[in-house]
């Protein structure tokens, strides 16, 4: 869905927010998937040194928001309007986790992503989110 020029540009966008302290960076795909890795540090933990689950949902609606940012107009904008999260495994300090947001939905008014969260270490699936974006024309 990004070059990776795309994904430089939008990174840069990134540090001076909150997904830039998280440390979340963007990769490249070559398909309608976003990616992204986070490590699990002592920004997106919690004790005793485990991926805090709002970690694990910021990271998803980075991703469902930069995934419906790569397919919206110049006029319109998606905001998060309904975050659901089953936390399934723990990523530990140290590790990165690796999220991953698919398409399920793509209409005029809202897009639905499915978002894998996996730990990098283990493979392990850490959390599976759906994040369900309302799409709305903005004016500059």
């Amino acid at each position: 869905m990004f070059t990776q020029e795309d994904i430089k540009h939008l990174q840069e966008e990134l540090e001076n927010s909150m997904a830039g302290m998280m440390g979340i960076t963007l990769c490249p795909t070559d398909d309608n998937t976003v990616r992204a890795t986070m490590p699990v540090d002592r920004n997106t933990s919690r004790p005793p040194g485990i991926l805090n689950g709002g970690a694990s949902l910021a990271l998803a609606e980075t991703l469902a928001g930069y995934g419906s940012y790569g397919i919206l107009g110049t006029h319109t904008a998606a905001f998060g309007i309904q975050v659901s999260a089953n936390h399934i495994a723990v990523a530990r300090m140290g590790e990165r986790v690796v999220g991953v947001a698919t398409p399920l939905h793509i209409g005029r008014s809202t897009h639905i992503w499915d978002v894998a969260i996996t730990s990098e270490t283990t493979g392990k699936l850490v959390s599976s989110i759906r994040v369900v974006n309302f799409i709305a024309n903005v004016r500059v």
